[in-house]
């Protein structure tokens, strides 16, 4: 009898122990499957239980990155509880987006002790504001969920203001153009403007920093006219103020003269580059766009069967059979002739292009001179299309005291 109490002793015994060790298993260990939130961390329905805290907060501002940047930062979770403390990281709809990632350092954490948390994000998208985070679950029944959220301002390396592109429209010869544009940094507190590059030499620059003062009125003119100073000084104020975008650090006034004596007649697209120390792989472009006037000008009708752009400096002669050709008659007129100088056809673009120019001799302008053109693309050639990046270019030459070169673009489709 003694034996069988003994026996029966130590089965109940081991049948606890078993218990004992499936409900602490129960408690500290899980195998976490993507996308299976059955298999996540969860409360035990009897306790002890665990504590999660976290030291120094769920919340990490990293104050100004840019596009392109990857930081990482860790968080501290301690268990103040009485069991063993279970996380997991990465499970589905754990991160808002993919810019977060949480991990662990390990996934169960004894009483009393603490785990780092590594959130690893990387800056894709050109926003201002910046705001994701990463989420752990636990066993803790007061606090199944820790999000940790990371927030920030999207600062710029490079920013030109008011525009990368811009245009001054119509110039004439004599006439003298200034533009004024500035460059800024979000990021460094401070650069050097190296030097700037115009290939053609038609821009000569000049540049200054810009004083704190002139940097808030730059962030300012976004919403305020330039010469508005109650406003810059309201909008100002609540750039200061925070949650926009970041303010201009550091800055430089450009400006950029054109020099209409290297330009060539007709649309033109300059190019400013600017070399700064903020990067060498960061490359800083200004465009400015714009047409000078040329000593031409067409006078056509809508009879002539041709059509004058005077700012592309573009004779538009539209679509027609490349079987049959098409000749035009328009009136030229020659600007700013001095003396007895005359005009010649140089060359053509295509060849097969004809030009025969026939001077007005009763006009009466003394400096302006005034030609019969007939322009004639001759039947049978091959069908062309002369549009937009590609045109035909008539080139024609004064002769006299002086020699100047003069040219026109030519536009049509044959078929």
């Amino acid at each position: 009898m003694r034996i069988i109490v003994v026996i029966l002793t130590f089965v109940i015994a081991i049948f606890g122990l078993f218990l004992g060790v499936k409900a602490w298993r129960d408690a500290t260990t899980v195998t976490v499957r993507p996308g299976d939130s059955s298999s996540l961390p969860s409360p035990s329905r009897n306790g002890p239980h665990p504590k999660a805290v976290v030291v120094g907060g769920t919340e990490y501002d990293f104050g100004i990155m840019e596009q392109g940047q990857e930081s990482e930062h860790i968080f501290m979770i301690r268990n103040d509880g009485e069991a063993p403390l279970r996380l997991a990281a990465n499970y589905k709809g754990a991160n808002t987006c993919e810019c977060t990632i949480g991990k662990l350092a390990k996934n169960v954490v004894e009483p009393g002790q603490t785990v780092q948390v590594t959130v690893a994000w990387g800056v894709k998208k050109p926003a201002i504001g910046f705001a994701h985070s990463a989420r752990i679950r636990t066993n803790d029944p007061e606090l199944v969920t820790i999000p940790f959220l990371i927030k920030g301002v999207i600062g710029r390396r490079a920013v030109i203001k008011p525009s990368p592109n811009w245009s001054v429209g119509r110039i004439e010869d004599n006439e003298t153009v200034e533009v004024e544009l500035t460059v800024h940094s979000e990021i460094a507190d401070s650069f050097k403007l190296l030097k700037i590059e115009n290939p053609s030499g038609a821009l000569v620059t000049s540049s200054r920093a810009l004083d704190a003062k002139e940097l808030l009125a730059l962030a300012a003119v976004a919403s305020a006219a330039p010469d508005d100073q109650e406003k810059i000084a309201k909008v100002t104020a609540r750039l200061k103020a925070g949650n926009n975008r970041p303010l201009p650090k550091a800055g430089y006034k450009i400006t950029a003269t054109v020099d209409p004596s290297k330009l060539a007649a007709g649309p033109f697209l300059e190019t400013l580059i600017i070399h700064t120390d903020l990067s060498e792989e960061h490359e800083i472009s200004f465009r400015l766009s714009g047409s000078r006037s040329g000593m031409i000008e067409f006078l056509t009708g809508t009879t002539s069967g041709a059509e004058w752009n005077s700012e592309k400096l573009l004779l538009k002669l539209g679509s027609f059979s490349a079987a049959k050709g098409k000749s035009v008659r328009v009136s030229m007129l020659i600007k700013d002739v001095v003396g007895d100088s005359t005009i010649q056809v140089k060359a053509t673009k295509p060849k097969f292009l004809k030009v025969e120019l026939e001077r007005d001799e009763n006009f009466p302008a003394k400096q302006n001179r005034r030609y019969w053109m007939t322009l004639t693309v001759p039947k049978g050639q091959p069908p062309v299309v002369l549009t937009h990046r590609r045109r035909g270019i008539v080139t024609l030459e004064l002769v006299g005291d002086t020699k100047r070169t003069m040219r026109f673009f030519v536009g049509f489709v044959s078929r």
